[in-house]
This record gives structure tokens, C-alpha cells and sequence, in this order.
């Protein structure tokens, strides 16, 4: 949890995972996989064609520009301790004390659902 301006907050990890999923992804979805094996003879002649096809659940595929994009943000996040900081007049004026880059994080993160308010 994150003191700041007098609120507490927490890193929700269900909508970082959100939002860091590609848009397309349904977990019901299933892979197929096929595998042709073809055996010959010596002169090159097909004597047996086998088809093994496997289908598995399709895993969760991740936007890594997002992923790192959102990384950065929390690592500003929390890296950008000022100890001997007076927030509690609130949230809007801990933020005008900070660096541009704070506060550009601490928004987004707020803006995708990733920080919240407890």
C-alpha cells in the first residue's frame, strides 16, 4: 500500500493483468496443433501418411509496449519517495510538488484502474 496525500492506495494486479493482455484474447479458446508424419520407401514412394493434431487452452498473450510502458510508470512510482514531504493538504497540491514524470504515472496509472483509493 501507498500513503500519498493523505489517501492510501494499492496496485490492483487484476487490472494491470488486464491491461496488459492483447485485446483479442478469449481463454476459451482452444490451439490446434497439427502434425503431419509421412513415412517412404526407398525410392521416395508415399507408404503411409499419419495426421496428429493436440489442442491445448491458448494461453494469455501480453502487449509487451504496454507491459513495459506500465512498468516504468510503477517503478516512478516507487522509486519517487520524498520522506520529508508535507501531503497532507491532499492528493491535487502532494502532486504540484512533484516531478512531471510523477505525476504523468501516478494519473495513468489512476486513469487504467491500476492505482486505487482504498
Amino acid at each position: 500500500m501507498i500513503e500519498f496525500g493523505g489517501t492510501i492506495y494499492h496496485i490492483d494486479l487484476d487490472a494491470y493483468g488486464d491491461t496488459i493482455k492483447l485485446n483479442n484474447y478469449d481463454p476459451r479458446e482452444l490451439l490446434i496443433e497439427s502434425v503431419t508424419k509421412t513415412t517412404t520407401d526407398e525410392s521416395g514412394k508415399v507408404i503411409s501418411t499419419e495426421v496428429l493434431e493436440t489442442k491445448r487452452e491458448r494461453g494469455a498473450d501480453i502487449d509487451s509496449t504496454k507491459y513495459e510502458l506500465v512498468r516504468v510508470l510503477i517503478d516512478v512510482l516507487m522509486d519517487d519517495v520524498g520522506e520529508d514531504d508535507d501531503d497532507t493538504l491532499g492528493v491535487d497540491r502532494a502532486l504540484e510538488k512533484r516531478a512531471l514524470s510523477y505525476r504523468i504515472a501516478f494519473n495513468t496509472l489512476m486513469e487504467y484502474g491500476i492505482l486505487k483509493e482504498i
